[in-house]
């Protein structure tokens, strides 16, 4: 006992450790108070007395005495007895010094712990609730791997499983779970052995109780046996439907893994999103159909675990949200939810939120999801949250904003089947006149982020292929259509070049923005990246001034220089030199372009692939 600890009051001391009490329970049997370490060890070592007055016990019964704890607490301001450590929680801050330890266990002292824990006394209730330090110990070994063999052969997997189902020990539960979860970590066999003995329909009910250490203890467990055994994975997902469903459809168990993601611990929070991913990852179609968003609790809060700071938890709710999405009945709530993230979140939830956007969006390397962007265009703060992106501070979120927005501006075969054919031209116009579309991708292109320019050419490109039909004065097949004598309808194959110094032109339409792009400095940095050493860059620039220079004028003396050496560069694709080969025709014809007929490119890319995430064992 060391100074400061003599000064203080002897109730304050525990008997055991001489030493001020920072978590004090009463010995139900005979009242008195011990450090709760303390007399868990006291317990563990075969004592069977009560330290202070050596009276024989027939119940290890314990009771945290809170009135105690609250006079020590109250005395550390003014006093110096009561030694300063950082606030922990769950295991750790029951054990603050033990769980400090790092080396690996002696081979001595991990038999000790499977002896008392694979004792027949621990079919005795009073027994079992004494148990927990040696539990605690057992979760600290096996957090190395080497052990897990030894800890298999000792058939103490039955015990845990026991120790789970009794919710009279609520620390036992927790420290069980966590015993079984590394037990898992890389091993098909040890899942599966896991799984016979029970385990997986015992983690199954811990999932519906109210105390989240538990809950999330056992959602990680199920998690970690789900991915390293698909056998086991298929029982968890059976068990789980079968499971009693609430009053919505939905499974109890899974509803009850959301309060999880509300947590302040991040542990909790990547228990519940890692689940959640291998549950919904390859589920037949019946059992996906449980996920069905009835409300916008599931989605609201997957959508919430993309801010978090957890790669894992960040990684597993994107995986998650790319699964449920694949139902029909999910796809609004889940697009309303992650736009909303992108017009009023943190720059870290913008920029996640856009890029899934942007992911969804796409099927593949090469082609693009027209039912998405369909789905995006539609929704009505399609256009705030386009314009949020693009006005961020952050340049990653400006670029994946562009990365959506050229998606939305792209027109294809397979959305004119289902889309009106003017639709992506009435959605190109809102973009130019109500975002600041223009100003964006000319700070992408100003940037020195190869990958940036690619997407904002591309966006560049997407956005000049305007089409016939977006304006009903100027569609012949639309019943506003006012015929005049002197009109050509030149929008189908922009056959003259816009003047805009002629505001009242019969060929030039009035009511959309065009031409916008050469007066915004977009052109002239579009022409200083044709001289990129990146041949994406440059294939990206070409598509870009090739849809342009249907209707605006592009300089002809240096550009043509620049054409003809780019044609001769083996590095660019057949496509960019077609693209070439064309604009050098254009230039050629400045004036009576009736007789032309210009044909528009399309622009796509994939967003930035993600970084693999791995699970900690």
């Amino acid at each position: 006992m060391d100074r400061a600890t003599a000064s203080c009051p002897t109730e304050f001391i525990c008997p055991i450790t001489q030493e001020v009490m920072s978590d004090p329970v009463l010995l139900s049997e005979t009242g008195q108070t011990y450090e709760r370490t303390a007399i868990l060890d006291w317990f563990c070592r075969g004592h069977r007395t009560c330290p202070a007055t050596n009276t024989s016990l027939s119940s290890f019964q314990l009771a945290p005495n809170y009135v105690l704890k609250s006079l020590i607490q109250q005395q550390q301001p003014s006093t110096s007895y009561a030694s300063q450590t950082t606030p922990q929680t769950g295991v750790e801050r029951m054990y603050p010094m033990l769980a400090q330890q790092q080396q690996a266990p002696a081979p001595d002292q991990l038999q000790s712990v499977l002896q008392r824990l694979s004792s027949p006394s621990m079919q005795v209730p009073a027994y079992r609730s004494g148990s927990s330090y040696s539990l605690w110990q057992l979760q600290e070994m096996v957090k190395d791997p080497s052990t897990h063999p030894v800890v298999m052969q000792a058939q103490i997997v039955p015990t845990l499983v026991a120790l789970l189902l009794d919710c009279n020990l609520p620390e036992c539960q927790e420290h069980a779970a966590g015993i079984l979860r590394r037990l898992a970590v890389r091993s098909a066999s040890n899942s599966e052995a896991i799984h016979k003995a029970g385990a997986t329909n015992a983690l199954i009910q811990l999932l519906s109780l109210t105390n989240t250490d538990i809950t999330a203890a056992a959602a990680s467990c199920l998690c970690l046996l789900g991915w390293n055994s698909k056998s086991v994975k298929s029982e968890i997902i059976f068990s789980l439907w079968k499971a009693a469903k609430d009053q919505t459809g939905q499974i109890s168990a899974i509803q009850s893994l959301l309060p999880l993601f509300a947590s302040s611990t991040p542990a909790e929070q990547q228990a519940a999103a890692s689940c959640l991913h291998m549950l919904s990852d390859s589920a037949p179609a019946d059992v996906l159909a449980t996920f069905e968003l009835g409300n916008s609790s599931l989605a609201q809060s997957l959508c919430l675990a993309l801010t978090t700071e957890s790669q894992v938890t960040r990684f597993a709710a994107t995986e998650c949200l790319r699964n449920l999405v694949q139902l029909p009945a999910n796809k609004v709530e889940i697009m309303q939810q992650l736009l909303s993230l992108v017009e009023t979140g943190t720059q870290a939830g913008q920029l996640r939120a856009a890029l899934l956007c942007w992911e969804l969006c796409c099927l593949g390397p090469t082609t693009h999801n027209p039912h998405m962007t369909a789905l995006i265009s539609s929704q009505p703060r399609m256009l705030p949250t386009i314009s949020a992106a693009l006005k961020s501070a952050d340049l990653e979120v400006v670029k994946a904003g562009l990365g959506m927005l050229h998606l939305l501006a792209l027109e294809s075969k397979a959305q004119n089947t289902y889309r009106d054919p003017a639709n992506v031209d009435r959605v190109r116009t809102q973009l130019l006149l109500y975002t600041p579309v223009l100003d964006a991708i000319r700070t992408i292109l100003l940037s020195e982020d190869p990958s940036g320019q690619v997407v904002a050419a591309h966006a560049a490109t997407n956005l000049a292929a305007f089409r016939s039909g977006v304006c009903p004065e100027c569609d012949k097949s639309s019943p506003s259509y006012v015929q005049q004598p002197s009109r050509k309808r030149d929008f189908l194959k922009f056959g003259r070049l816009l003047d805009e110094s002629q505001p009242e032109s019969p060929t030039r339409c009035r009511h959309t923005s065009r031409g916008l792009m050469a007066g915004n400095g977009i052109v002239g940095r579009l022409y200083t990246l044709l001289e990129s050493s990146d041949p994406a860059v440059v294939s990206a620039v070409l598509t870009a001034l090739y849809n342009i220079s249907a209707t605006e004028n592009l300089a002809d003396g240096v550009m043509q220089d620049k054409l003809l050496k780019l044609l001769s560069w083996n590095a660019l694709p057949a496509r960019s030199k077609d693209a070439a080969r064309t604009l050098l025709q254009r230039l050629d014809v400045k004036e009576n372009r009736d007789g032309l007929s210009f044909t528009f490119m399309s622009a796509f890319c994939l967003p930035p692939p993600r970084s693999p995430v791995y699970l900690e064992p």
